[in-house]
């Protein structure tokens, strides 16, 4: 359901003047529309204070608009909630009525009674429906369910309510949930209470019928308020059980969001157009349903049209209407008096800025104080200083090789020197490179490179690893150096898988250019090694150091004497075993190494 308000034209024209002025105000700043009067800025400036005075005005009287309407609706829905609980209590109290009168009628009849003098229970019962016409079908039942005494309105009688016998034969009183009867066409309540017999024994049930359409016709459905204020109840269904409209009971009425919410429980108001397009007033609460087994809360629902409860805010309107035009009048003296006592600093501004954009630093603004003109003047001397500050940072930061590394010191992330920390380590090299060189032209050779690492680094940074340096045709790359998750030795097997395959892409486009196959060795190793910024004053290196990076080196030369492209060691093994087809290689002594470590082969990810 949309949800719409309806605006005086007093606050639609006050709301339109503030948005056109504040949209010309924006689009003459972007077009410089101004910039070619010697007094533009002076017109800039009578637009936007006058703009913000139309626009603050506006807000005022919107404000206070929706603060009456508040006051307004919440006194609705006040005077709903007092209604609501006259309502409840009604219904609650009639209801408890007609289960007293039965229980009074089940207490001076007994089933004896019934079967021997049929003629005067039934003159007793209908003597009841005489006095109290909402009992328009009573019954008699014995313990086995037989009915022994009917009475109705009608010719047609109902079936008993088997839940409501079960009920009453256990000495319990029952009041079903509203239903449409079909032998009355309407919506009625099922009552039941015991017959007991002269020791108080449960012998039989006495039920009843109750008009509950007519009685909640009376007590809600007539209700009226102010000219078009009229209320109505819904059934936990969301169909209406009284309204002021006969035709429209037993309607559904769900697509009322009044309706929707009050079966979530809630109370409140809401302004929405009802399904004639009417702009109403809603205001709802739940009430609770008089029935034995609970359910669902029914609904009491009142509407009214949304100009009729704003009838006294609208009175004030005019009112409104003068206070905003005198406001702008207001802003405008104010605006042109600013405009003028601005213009004399801002002329010295000008001044100093041609002399900078002509290169002359020595120039400064002799404003002071310490109010914005001041601070402005402050801030134009101090300009050449943040220039060269700001050229001072570039330069330290360009001594970084890594994007990584710098976005972190920028972020603060980490600081100069070094910590010890656990990372994964990666090596690659090209196989036999020197050898395929001696046949390329320098060019050829750079080119070749320049293409082979823009494809192997990006495989690095897909897994959020730190290239740490180029060592000729090989690379150096760290995972988990910059950030704390656990997983770095799964990422760093993930480059170099990716890499492997990156080199067979690498080498089918080779071959399309009848050029040889390149072979690469790639070796991974997880160890604590010394992570950060090494080097000397004038140039740091975000790097790491440590017998672990010696290990790794070793460890992707090893691919040479097995002829495999990844190796990965123990500690790396261990990490990654479960998500990566690994087989072990023989022992073999590293070079400068004089412990051995346990090598493994990685063939390829597991299959999920």
């Amino acid at each position: 359901m949309t949800v719409s308000v309806t605006i005086p034209p007093a606050v639609a024209i006050s709301l339109a003047v503030a948005v056109v002025l504040f949209g010309v105000y924006l689009y003459a700043i972007r077009a410089r529309w101004f910039s070619r009067l010697h007094r533009g800025f002076f017109y800039t400036f009578l637009l936007a204070v006058g703009g913000a005075g139309v626009g603050t005005a506006a807000i005022l009287v919107v404000w206070f608009y929706d603060a009456g309407r508040e006051v307004v609706f919440q006194s609705v829905v006040t005077g709903m909630k007092n209604m609501g609980d006259i309502v409840e209590g009604e219904i609650h109290e009639e209801t408890e009525r007609g289960r007293t009168t039965l229980l009074r009628i089940a207490e001076t009849m007994s089933l004896d009674v019934v079967r021997r003098q049929p003629d005067e229970a039934r003159a007793m019962i209908r003597e009841v429906q005489h006095v109290d016409p909402r009992f328009l079908q009573l019954t008699v039942y014995d313990d086995q369910g037989t009915s022994l005494l009917i009475s109705s309105m009608v010719d047609r009688h109902e079936p008993p309510d088997r839940i409501a016998m079960s009920y009453a034969l256990e000495g319990r009183p029952f009041v079903s949930d509203p239903y449409v009867s079909p032998v009355f066409d309407r919506y009625v309540l099922y009552l039941a209470v015991p017959l007991r017999g002269a020791r108080k024994q449960v012998e039989g049930v006495l039920t009843a019928r109750w008009d509950l359409q007519n009685d909640l016709a009376s007590l809600v459905g007539a209700s009226r308020f102010n000219r078009t204020g009229r209320m109505l109840l819904v059934d936990g269904s969301g169909r209406a059980l009284a309204h002021s409209d006969p035709s429209r009971i037993r309607e559904d009425l769900t697509s009322y969001q009044a309706v929707r919410e009050g079966l979530q429980g809630k109370t409140g108001w809401l302004i929405a157009r009802n399904k004639a397009g009417d702009t109403l007033l809603f205001a709802y609460r739940p009430v609770p349903a008089p029935t034995t087994l609970g359910g669902k809360p029914w609904v009491l629902v009142s509407e009214e049209r949304a100009s009729d409860a704003l009838v006294a805010i609208h009175d004030l309107w005019d009112d409104f209407a003068i206070g905003l035009a005198v406001v702008v009048v207001l802003c405008l003296v104010v605006a042109t008096q600013a405009a003028v006592w601005l213009r004399r600093p801002l002329d010295h501004f000008l001044d100093l800025v041609h002399a900078v954009q002509g290169g002359d630093l020595t120039r400064r603004v002799s404003i002071h104080g310490r109010d914005e003109l001041g601070r402005l003047a402050t801030a134009l001397n101090q300009m050449v200083e943040g220039l060269q500050e700001r050229e001072r940072i570039k330069e330290v930061f360009g001594r970084y090789v890594t994007t990584q590394v710098t976005q972190e010191i920028l972020k603060g992330e980490i600081n100069l020197g070094g910590h010890r920390k656990r990372v994964t380590m990666l090596f690659s090299d090209i196989r036999n490179f020197t050898a395929m060189s001696e046949s390329l032209s320098p060019e050829q050779v750079v080119g070749f490179l320049n293409d082979y690492f823009s494809e192997m680094v990006e495989a690095v940074f897909d897994q959020q690893g730190v290239l740490d340096k180029f060592i000729g045709d090989g690379m150096m790359a760290v995972f988990g150096g910059l950030d704390d998750t656990p997983d770095h030795p799964r990422r760093a097997v993930r480059a170099a898988l990716r890499m492997k395959a990156l080199l067979a892409k690498i080498n089918g486009e080779r071959s399309v250019l009848g050029q040889p196959p390149i072979a690469i060795g790639i070796g991974i190793h997880t160890d604590d090694v010394i992570v950060g910024n090494i080097g000397s004053r004038k140039r740091l290196e975000y790097t790491a150091i440590g017998d672990g990076v010696n290990t790794c080196a070793r460890v992707e030369s090893a691919n040479k004497e097995f002829g495999t492209t990844i190796l990965i060691t123990e500690p790396t093994f261990e990490e990654v075993k479960d998500e990566f087809e690994c087989r072990p290689m023989p022992e073999v002594p590293l070079k400068g190494k004089t412990k051995i470590p346990r090598l493994f082969e990685v063939i390829s990810a597991r299959a999920r």
